[in-house]
Parts: structure tokens; C-alpha cells; sequence
């Protein structure tokens, strides 16, 4: 087998060949963007380059870009700031929103996947709410949120507004001030960035959440010797995100339409929901996720589940929970995401595969009725 098949862009994206290259450059000098001799205003230069980038891509003065490890890190950041005080989540979050405020009220959603608004206000108007947190697309299923409409009723009663923005930049335009967004989280390796890198970017309330101290990197806002090489590579990686985000999204999509009308008795999540082009999960009835994930990856193909995987155990979807999926049809979930070097061989690829590994399957079961 010589030919492999990468359709995994949500969990991370292939690094892009520029971004290897700069980061490459950087790490050929011994660059501390906190020192003054020259090699650190060197890197001084490299990261505020990058940060207005970074800036660029969701709409808001590099100022207010604070460089982090992740979005993991954004995101614990922000939620521990309010620990002490109600926070609301939406029930389809990432688990470093969920399992950081693990006692939170969690905002239901619609069958189709969409934050139920009306819930939403009810729960606003039960308790005083300091900080809500709803995510921009999902992970799972690529539904869109109602971010602006939700981030206006939170701060109708009094709320701020945090967004998971990961799965969202640079494949759909953002526009934090439009949106109404106090606190977004971003990634670099989403966007075929390097891992280990991401930023928190803030809005107007005048907060500053702070998670690691002992240093006065960004402005005392994040602690610890900047990752001069791995904010370049976010920087040429948002840039480039948002340079061709108009092609990205045509690309996807007809990709997306693509593998959508061809494959057969499939179920897909969310299908009537505003989607990211790029995420397709669906399940084949009867099937368990787990047999085609193996079938596939010994044919070279990679994709994953709607399912969460926690100390060696594959467990049920939350997302397709709180849609109201059984636990049973959450089983046979299986999640396409595609990206920047997606083509169109690797869709008809997959096809082939999957049309291959479907029939076999089929075929026994048919033999031992």
C-alpha cells in the first residue's frame, strides 16, 4: 500500500509546506523575543508580524492577540477566570470547556444540532450568569452556531461571551467586533499550522482572564518564553487561511456535495444545519465505526468517529447525545473532514474504499443469516 488518504483535517491539518519553512528559519537562531540584544528584537519582530496576521483573520487590532499553547490553554484560561461565578455551556463543547467547569449548566440543542435559543434565555433568566461559552462550529458534526445571536442575549443579561472559534477560522469569515464576542480561542494546527501554538483574542469588556504567571510575556497576560518559531508558522498559516478563504470554501464544498450525494443509505448529523464545508458525519445503520476505522486505515484511508476516546475506551458521542442520537446509532458514526490539500482523487478514493468495505461487510452478514 503506497497511497495514503488524509480526511482527518478536524483533528489536525497537514503542516503547509511555507509554514515548515519559516519555522525552519527561526530555529536557526537563538531567537527570545524578551531580550534586547539583537537576536531578540529579531524575535520581538517575528512575533509581532505574526500577530498582526493572526489579528487579521477574526477581525480584531493585534493588541488584543495574547499567544498561548493552544486552544485547550484559551480555553481553561477563560473558564477559570469565572469559576466562582454561573457559567452556562452549550452541551456540544469541546471537553476542555466541558470537563473545566464540570458543574455548569449546559445549553441543550435542537435535533439537528443548533443551540436552542429560547432554552438559552430561559437560562439566562433563572440565575445571574457571568461568562456563557458556545463554540463556533463544532468539531463533531461542523454545524455553525448562532454565536451572534446568543453572545447578544448573554450580554442582555449581563454576561460576557466566550467562543471556541477553532474549527471555524479560516474556513468560514469571522468578525469577532461583529459577532459580539468578548473572548475567542484559536489554533494554529487547524489551519495547517504547527501544533503546540494558538492565541486568545479579546474583545472590548476590558478583562484580561490570566492563567500562568511568573513572567511578563504578552503583556503579563501568559507567562513563559514566547514560541518565536511556532508563532511564525501560526502567522504565514493565518495568512494564508485568510488570503484564500474564498477558494477554501468553494473547494470544500463541492467536495463536500460530492461525497454527500454519492455515498448511499447513509445518515448524516446535522445535514440541514448551516455547516463548515469541510466536516461531514454520518453513519451507516448496522455498521460499527470501530470495523470501518480499522478496514479503512489498513487501506490507507484516515478519517475518525463521533466518538470521544477517554482512557483507552471509545465512548458514545456527547455531541450526538445532545442531539438525541442513541447511544447505539453514535456507534457507527464516522467523521470526513477535508482541508487545504484535500483533491478531489482523495474523495473519489474514499468512495471506492468505503463502497468496497461496505459491500464486504454486507456480504457476510448476509451469509450468516
Amino acid at each position: 500500500m503506497d497511497k495514503k488518504t488524509y480526511l482527518d483535517y478536524n483533528a489536525t491539518a497537514p503542516t503547509r509546506p511555507e509554514v515548515i519553512a519559516i519555522i525552519n528559519e527561526c530555529l536557526s537562531a537563538p531567537h527570545n523575543a524578551s531580550a534586547v540584544h539583537s537576536f531578540g528584537r529579531e524575535g520581538r519582530k517575528i512575533v509581532e508580524c505574526a500577530r498582526e496576521k493572526i489579528a487579521a483573520l477574526v477581525g480584531v487590532p493585534p493588541a488584543q492577540i495574547i499567544f498561548n499553547s493552544g486552544a485547550t490553554e484559551g480555553n481553561n484560561t477563560v473558564l477559570r477566570h469565572f469559576t466562582k461565578e454561573r457559567v452556562l455551556v452549550s452541551a456540544i463543547e469541546h471537553p476542555s470547556v466541558l470537563e473545566t467547569v464540570p458543574k455548569s449548566d449546559r445549553i441543550p440543542t435542537t435535533p439537528e444540532g443548533v443551540l436552542d435559543l429560547e432554552t438559552f434565555e430561559i437560562l439566562l433568566k433563572a440565575e445571574k450568569t457571568a461568562l456563557v461559552s458556545v463554540m463556533l462550529a463544532n468539531n463533531e458534526t461542523g454545524i455553525i452556531q448562532p454565536v451572534k445571536e446568543a453572545a447578544a442575549l448573554a450580554h442582555k443579561h449581563g454576561a460576557l461571551f466566550h467562543c471556541d472559534a477553532v474549527q471555524a477560522a479560516g474556513r468560514i469569515p469571522i468578525d469577532m467586533a461583529a459577532l459580539g464576542i468578548d473572548f475567542f480561542t484559536l489554533s494554529a494546527h487547524k489551519i495547517g499550522g504547527p501544533q503546540g501554538i494558538g492565541a486568545l483574542a479579546l474583545g472590548i469588556c476590558g478583562i484580561t482572564p490570566t492563567l500562568l504567571h511568573g513572567g511578563g510575556q504578552e503583556k503579563s497576560a501568559r507567562a513563559g518564553t514566547e514560541n518565536v518559531a511556532g508563532i511564525a508558522g501560526f502567522g504565514i498559516a493565518a495568512e494564508l487561511a485568510q488570503d484564500g478563504i474564498q477558494d477554501y470554501q468553494n473547494k470544500t464544498r463541492a467536495l463536500q456535495t460530492k461525497l454527500e450525494t454519492t455515498l448511499k443509505n447513509i445518515k448524516i448529523y446535522g445535514k440541514n444545519a448551516p455547516r463548515v464545508a469541510n466536516t461531514t458525519l454520518f453513519s451507516q445503520p448496522g455498521v460499527s465505526s470501530e470495523t470501518l476505522l480499522i478496514a479503512l486505515d489498513l487501506e490507507g484511508v484516515a478519517v475518525s468517529n463521533g466518538s470521544a476516546c477517554s482512557s483507552g475506551r471509545v465512548q458514545p458521542s456527547h455531541v450526538l447525545k445532545a442531539m438525541g442520537v442513541s447511544d447505539e446509532e453514535t456507534t457507527s458514526a464516522i467523521r470526513i473532514s477535508t482541508g487545504w490539500n484535500t483533491t478531489q482523487n482523495d474523495i473519489d478514493r474514499f468512495i471506492k474504499v468505503w463502497q468496497n468495505i461496505t459491500s464486504r461487510i454486507q456480504k457476510k452478514a448476509q451469509d450468516r443469516a
